[in-house]
C-alpha cells in the first residue's frame, strides 16, 4: 500500500472534495479523527484541528445546513470497511501529515496500519454517525 493517490484509490476518493463545502468540512474533521483512533501510532494534533475548524468556519453550520452536511459526509463512510482503512492508514500522512494534501498538519504520522487485526467475518468498519442538530 502507498500512499500516493495514483497507485491508492482510497487515499484518491479522500482526495476528491464534495460538492458541498460545509459537507467536505464535516467528512474532513470525520476522517482525520477517526485515522486517529484506528490506526496504530497516529495521534489527532488538536491545535492544527481546532485551526482547520477556525478557517473553514465549522461553528458556523448550523441547523438545517449542518444536518444535510452531516448526512453527505456520513455517506462517505456508508461502506468503510478494513481493506479501506488500511489503506487509508497508509495514506494518513499524505492527506493529513506536516505537508498534507487534505488538510496539513492534522495528524502526527504512525505505523501505516490499523491497530486492529482484520476479521473475515465482519471486514465491516462502523463509524459513529456525525451528531445532528436541531
Amino acid at each position: 500500500m502507498t500512499n500516493d493517490p495514483a497507485t491508492n484509490h482510497y487515499v484518491a476518493q479522500a482526495m476528491k472534495p464534495l460538492d458541498n463545502p460545509d459537507a467536505q468540512t464535516l467528512r474532513v474533521v470525520k476522517l482525520a479523527s477517526s485515522l486517529a483512533t484506528l490506526c496504530s501510532g497516529v495521534s489527532l494534533n488538536k491545535k492544527a484541528l481546532y485551526a482547520y475548524m477556525n478557517e473553514t468556519r465549522f461553528a458556523e453550520i448550523k441547523g438545517k445546513a449542518y444536518n444535510e452536511a452531516a448526512f453527505l459526509a456520513d455517506s462517505t463512510f456508508r461502506y468503510f470497511d478494513y481493506r479501506a482503512l488500511a489503506h487509508l492508514c497508509a495514506g494518513s500522512a499524505y492527506l493529513f501529515g506536516p505537508n498534507g494534501h487534505l488538510a496539513p498538519g492534522l495528524l502526527k504520522a504512525g505505523k501505516g496500519k490499523p491497530k486492529m487485526s482484520y476479521d473475515p467475518d465482519n471486514p465491516f468498519i462502523t463509524l459513529p454517525p456525525l451528531a445532528r442538530r436541531s
